[in-house]
């Protein structure tokens, strides 16, 4: 028997069906035969206009182990065993909801700043924004004109700014950075140059604004939106949903969520283009999809973290 049909018993017997491998090569300096399993991840995504068809595609899924038989084509040891290759699979199906987020992020965070939740969430930065606009410059003595409290948390928002080439500290107090500057040539009124600041708040530092200042209001937004994204990303089309559709996937991802307050976040993002409504059905901005796609073929491969 070749080695390449003792490698597929192999699979089949300890893996399962799911799990393939590549051709087997022969490393001389160890003689030992090397495959290196892989996996076609099915994922369905149905769609609510034509209940009985399913929207087939597939995750490929590389790297989740090794299959290293002898010259004698029997299994060393270091050969990965199943619960390892099970824990890689789950590994990469993390990383891929945590990637497809951060596509989703990154392409919605336009939308996701005119929402008057994020607006009112990060009114500070806003406040912060509309001093520079109008000044130039934010004095020491107005920082310390807050409450001890208060004054502590603009500094530290001073700072996050700082970070992003918005502000910049002067012996004085703070100026406005760079990035600052060259936003502010692009817009002619506050309204839409605050936006564009928030937007790029939500873009490049929006788990910051999470674990670090403990801001988790914008978390069914986002939510939300990629209970919808992250499916279409795998079908690689815009389904037609239902609310009780995306209630019963923000469940299956998020854990429990009040309906009505996914209600409210799904008008939000309705009223601000990220999603589209007609009828009874919620389906995705094509123009978005479009982009996310592209993000979604640029991005490098993904590896499962090994056990």
């Amino acid at each position: 028997m070749s080695v390449t049909e003792e490698v597929r018993k192999y699979v089949v017997r300890h893996y399962g069906n799911l799990i393939s491998a590549d051709k087997p090569r022969f490393d001389a300096e160890s003689k030992t035969w090397l495959a290196e399993l892989k996996c076609d991840y099915p994922r369905a995504v149905h769609d609510d206009r034509s209940p009985n068809e399913r929207i087939l595609n597939f995750i490929s899924l590389r790297r989740l182990g090794e299959i290293k038989l002898g010259e004698d084509f029997r299994p060393k040891e270091d050969t990965t065993s199943r619960e390892a290759c099970i824990q890689n699979l789950s590994s990469f199906l993390e990383m891929w909801q945590k990637r497809a987020e951060r596509i989703i992020i990154r392409v919605s965070s336009d939308r996701l700043a005119c929402t008057n939740e994020a607006q009112w969430i990060l009114a500070k930065v806003g406040m912060l924004v509309s001093s520079l606009w109008q000044r130039g410059i934010i004095f020491e003595q107005d920082i310390a004109s807050f409450s001890p409290n208060q004054e502590s948390k603009i500094r530290r928002y001073l700072q996050f700014l700082e970070g992003l080439d918005l502000t910049q500290k002067t012996e004085e107090g703070y100026t406005y950075g760079n990035l600052f500057a060259a936003l502010r040539d692009k817009f002619q009124n506050i309204h839409d140059f605050k936006t564009a600041i928030l937007s790029h708040i939500i873009r490049e530092r929006y788990s910051t604004l999470r674990e670090t200042f403990g801001i988790s209001q914008l978390e069914p937004f986002v939510h939300v939106d990629s209970c919808y994204y992250k499916p279409a990303l795998e079908a690689e089309r815009l389904p037609y949903w239902t609310i009780s559709s995306i209630i019963k996937r923000y469940t299956e991802t998020y854990g429990r969520k009040p309906p009505l307050r996914i209600m409210y976040v799904l008008e939000e993002l309705v009223a601000v283009d990220a999603l589209k409504h007609e009828d009874k059905y919620y389906f995705g901005n094509a123009e978005l999809f479009s982009q996310m796609l592209d993000l979604k073929s640029q991005m490098s491969e993904i590896s499962p973290c090994r056990a």
